[in-house]
Order: C-alpha cells, then sequence, then structure tokens
C-alpha cells in the first residue's frame, strides 16, 4: 500500500499555489475558546495566511491554543490586538462572516484578493464595533435543520472558497 501522509502527498506534482497579490489575514473577535484559537491558526497555516489577528481573548490560556495549533504555531504571526486599538490591516478588505443584515451568500461573491476574514465569538458574533468596520459580510448557507456551526468549521468552509477562488491554473 503507498505512504499516505501528507507530507509525500503534498509534493510539487500536487502543491497549490495563491495568486501573486492576494493574501489573507484571520481577525477573531473576542474569542472564548483557546481551542478554536488554536484551530484558526492551524488553518491559517493551511492556507498560507500572512497572520491571525487575535482581539480580547485574555482569559485564554496560551498552552491550550499551542496544543491546538501544533505545529501551525510556529508557522503563523499571531498578533494580539486589544478591542480598542483594532485598526483594519491596510490594503485588506475587512469581510466578517457572520449572519448579519445585508449579508451575502459566500458561494455568489467574489471574494477579495487582500482579505481580512473577521470571525465573532462563539456565542455572540462579530461585535457590531468591528462589523461596522467591515466592508461586507458572507454567510454560509445552511439548508439542514440546524443553522450553526463552530467558528473553526465556518472559517473553514469560507478559507478553502478564498483559496479556491485564488488558486493558480483554476
Amino acid at each position: 500500500m503507498p505512504e499516505t501522509h501528507s507530507k509525500y502527498f503534498f509534493n510539487e506534482t500536487n502543491a497549490s499555489q495563491i495568486k501573486e497579490g492576494s493574501d489573507v489575514i484571520l481577525v477573531t473577535d473576542n474569542f472564548s475558546t483557546p481551542e478554536n484559537i488554536g484551530s484558526i491558526i492551524r488553518l491559517a497555516a493551511n492556507v498560507g495566511a500572512s497572520k491571525v489577528m487575535v482581539i480580547g481573548s485574555a482569559d485564554c490560556r496560551e498552552s491550550k491554543i499551542k496544543k491546538t495549533a501544533g505545529a501551525a504555531f510556529g508557522h503563523v504571526k499571531i498578533e494580539r490586538v486589544s478591542g480598542n486599538n483594532f485598526a483594519a490591516p491596510e490594503g485588506y478588505q475587512l469581510v466578517a462572516l457572520e449572519t448579519a443584515n445585508g449579508a451575502t451568500n459566500l458561494y455568489q461573491e467574489n471574494l477579495p484578493h487582500k482579505i481580512a476574514l473577521v470571525l465573532g465569538n462563539e456565542k455572540y458574533g462579530v461585535s457590531e464595533k468591528l462589523l461596522d468596520l467591515c466592508e461586507a459580510a458572507v454567510y454560509i448557507p445552511m439548508p439542514g435543520a440546524i443553522k450553526s456551526m463552530n467558528v473553526s468549521h465556518a472559517a473553514s468552509v469560507c478559507l478553502f472558497e478564498w483559496m479556491r477562488q485564488k488558486l493558480m491554473n483554476t
């Protein structure tokens, strides 16, 4: 049986390249669960994000974040920001992943090449203050009976849709 480990699979033949000028930054808005921050860091490393901006979340133990992020913790820049000092990264469009008024279907949007994806608190979503800074909001359509998902799962759906749109040779 052939080796199935990802370190063998993702070689030059199966490598992915994002179009030049495209980048993603992930912004977590006052997460209450350190494991979700760790999962976001791991996702950021999966898609080659330039950084993760962690707003608030001071009570989240770094040891739990590191444990969930695994090896990704050393591969992604992590910037801790207080809510009062947050500014949109220059040259990036702030887009909230949120079920807010005016949000559009993720799969019907042409996501920006340089996106700062804003992810909200697990219980309360993106804060109104941060939502007001966003240029757009997108939602994930959910035709099933349950209309919510874990923030890291939702981020994964959105990140890989962004990546699908920005892959070279697609």
